[in-house]
This record gives structure tokens, C-alpha cells and sequence, in this order.
């Protein structure tokens, strides 16, 4: 009895902290919560303009606080607010997300002096070349006091690993690979969606490099092929402003430059063939999350941490970045080819139960909070 006991795993304490990112966080925790104690800090804006949370199946329950983070109002209570959330709990460890924003720095600082390990995830090692997470002197010093304050950091892939060491040579903490888990699963017992013939995805928040202008291109391409297809470009953002005026007057090109609402996001998503993620350069993607959380395939560029997760034939395939006419040959063998759409779909199906399957991320990274805590991993 005493062997036993002696080597039992105590069940550690975490709080997520999660003023983004709400979808991912929430599945993260459902998962962990198998594991560990876990009470969830939300943003509400956030939380209500994401996935339905509430059609995430939770095996193990845990704890959801929703906090209003915003400049105005009863946003200026919500960091204080978040900070009494985290430090109630008493937690092991605190696990953040690395946000170029005041909410997430602010907190950390306030929660530094009190020497809990601090795992933080780091979507965008280096920023974006053209919009989205952007880059300022004072996003530059959020990013780099949330690292000096980071015990662990996770990054998405060994390719992201790469990049972090890169733009932060002097972090003394591990820095371990930590893969971004499936997204917008259909909930259990929904109604299969089957494909549309020959439907392209491309989907999310349009900045330059998401690559919409080189999607455009090779979208033309296909059209003077004569290539049956159709196009769903869907979301907001600067480049549906810009390329608006063009791909209005293209017949087979179909905009929803809307907020799009978490059902009708998953049968855009289960009503295509193929997503495109022609992206100019990238860390990992939600959107191929969201594609491989419902079993669909993706043209997309080998660029980033894209190619630690797409294997070129397996699961999808991938073009050199920029590169629009390799985009349209490539989604041409797909939109052509049912037999290939279909092996393709399958190991995007396997890709979601494997490397992406949350409870295995949540597995490893349980041996990161033991590590960082001092307790025996068993």
C-alpha cells in the first residue's frame, strides 16, 4: 500500500486564463479536467462569438468563469476581477495565452510576484509579416514581459519551436511542443453534412497574409480551365474590402463578408470539398483545425509549422507559398479526382483523432505541469 501511495500523481490545480481563443481554451480545459482541477477565466465577447460551448462534450466537469474584458464600462473591473478568479483557486499552475493585448499582460504582472509557474502558449512566435497579430514598440514589450515571466512556453509544432528560439534567444524556461487541437467538431449525434460537388473553402479573418489575393488568382485560373467548382470565401476583414470589387464580378466566386454564426461556420465547413489555406507565411491555423475537426482536407502552403501537421498526400496537399498557379494545379487534382478527395479526407479524419486529438495534448501537457510544479510524473 505504501508503493502505491508513494507514487499516486497528485492532482494538480489549473487555472486557464483565456481572454482569446475561448473555443480552443474550452476544450483544452474539458480535457484536462480529467486530469486536473480546473477553473476556465473567459472573456465573454469572446466566448459568445465562437463555437457553441455549450455542445462541447465534457466528460469530467470543471469550472467557467465568464469575466466582461473590455476598455469601457464594466470592462475596466474585469482584469481585477480575472485576478481574484485565478488566485481563489489556489492553483498549481497557471496557463495563459500569449495575446499582444493588455488584458493577458497586465494580469501575469499582477500574478508574477506571487511565484506560481506560468505555462504560456505562444501562437505567433514571430508576428505575422502582413496584419493579424501585428507588431508595435508596445506590442513588443506585452509579448516580451508575458515571456520573461513564463515558466514553460508551449508552441504549436517543432517548426513554431524553431522560430520562438529565434525571436527569443535569451528564454531561460523549456519550451515544449504543444499542437493545436481540432476545432468546431460537429457535437455528437448532429446530422452528417455531406460536401457539396467540387465546394472550395477559404475561411477567417482576412488580413494580406492569409493569401486571399493569391486564392483569387488561382480561382481565375480553374475558371479559364474550365474546371468545375465553386468558391466560399467567408469572413471579414481588410482584403474583402480590397479584392471585393473583383471577385463580385467573378461567376463562380460566392463572398459572405458577414459574422458568420457558429452553426452555419460548421456547415460551411462540412459542405466543403476542400479548404484552401494558401497563407504567405504562418505559425499553425485555426481554420486547419476547423477543417480537420470535421474531416475535410486542405490545399495549403508549406509555410511555418503548416507542414508538422500536413503530410503532402496523406491528409492534403501543399504548394509552395505565393505560388498561384501550384494553388489551382492543386486544388484541380483534388476538385477531379473523387478518389483522391476521399483518401484525403480520411487522413484528415485520422490527422483529428491523432496528433490533434485533444485528449492526447492534454496528456503531454500533464507531464509539463508536473515538471514544472516538482511533482512525481508516473
Amino acid at each position: 500500500m505504501h508503493g502505491k501511495a508513494a507514487t499516486r500523481r497528485r492532482r494538480l490545480r489549473v487555472a486557464i486564463y483565456a481572454p482569446h481563443f475561448a473555443e480552443y481554451s474550452y476544450r483544452l480545459a474539458a480535457a484536462l479536467a480529467r486530469h486536473c482541477d480546473v477553473r476556465l477565466v473567459l472573456n465573454r465577447k469572446d466566448a459568445n462569438q465562437q463555437w457553441e460551448l455549450t455542445n462541447i462534450a465534457v466528460t469530467d466537469p470543471f469550472e467557467t468563469r465568464i469575466r466582461d474584458l473590455s476598455l469601457r464600462r464594466a470592462g475596466v473591473i474585469g482584469i481585477p476581477s480575472s485576478f481574484i478568479d485565478v488566485i481563489s483557486f489556489r492553483p498549481d499552475v497557471i496557463h495563459c495565452h500569449e495575446v499582444p493585448e493588455i488584458y493577458t499582460s497586465s494580469l501575469i504582472q499582477l500574478l508574477r510576484p506571487l511565484g506560481i509557474p506560468l505555462v504560456l502558449t505562444v501562437h505567433d512566435a514571430i508576428p505575422h509579416s502582413e496584419g493579424g497579430s501585428g507588431t508595435s514598440p508596445r506590442e513588443d514589450g506585452w509579448r516580451g514581459r508575458m515571456r520573461a515571466a513564463a515558466s514553460i512556453v508551449t508552441t504549436h509544432g517543432e517548426s513554431c519551436i524553431a522560430d520562438f528560439r529565434r525571436a527569443s534567444p535569451d528564454f531561460a524556461g523549456e519550451v515544449v511542443s504543444s499542437m493545436h487541437g481540432v476545432l468546431m467538431v460537429p457535437p455528437a449525434g448532429a446530422p452528417v453534412i455531406e460536401p457539396e460537388p467540387a465546394r472550395i473553402l477559404f475561411f477567417g479573418r482576412m488580413w494580406a497574409y492569409k493569401g486571399l489575393d493569391v486564392f483569387v488568382d488561382a480561382i481565375d485560373m480553374l475558371t479559364k480551365r474550365g474546371v468545375t467548382h465553386e468558391a466560399i470565401v467567408a469572413g471579414r476583414g481588410p482584403e474583402m474590402t480590397r479584392l471585393g470589387a473583383r471577385m463580385e464580378a467573378m461567376p463562380t466566386v460566392k463572398m459572405i463578408n458577414a459574422y458568420i454564426s457558429p452553426e452555419d461556420t460548421g456547415r460551411l465547413f462540412q459542405s466543403a470539398t476542400v479548404v484552401a489555406l494558401p497563407y504567405k507565411d504562418a505559425s499553425q491555423s485555426g481554420v486547419l483545425a476547423s477543417a480537420y475537426g470535421n474531416s475535410r482536407p486542405v490545399v495549403a502552403s508549406a509555410t511555418g509549422g503548416i507542414p508538422d501537421v500536413v503530410t503532402d498526400g496523406v491528409n492534403g496537399l501543399l504548394v509552395p507559398p505565393g505560388d498561384a498557379i501550384a494553388l489551382a494545379d492543386a486544388l484541380e487534382c483534388v476538385l477531379t479526382s473523387n478518389s483522391l478527395a476521399a483518401a484525403l479526407a480520411e487522413g484528415a479524419r485520422q490527422t483529428a483523432a491523432g496528433l490533434l486529438n485533444w485528449d492526447q495534448i492534454a496528456e503531454r501537457l500533464l507531464s509539463s505541469y508536473h515538471k514544472v510544479v516538482g511533482s512525481p510524473v508516473h
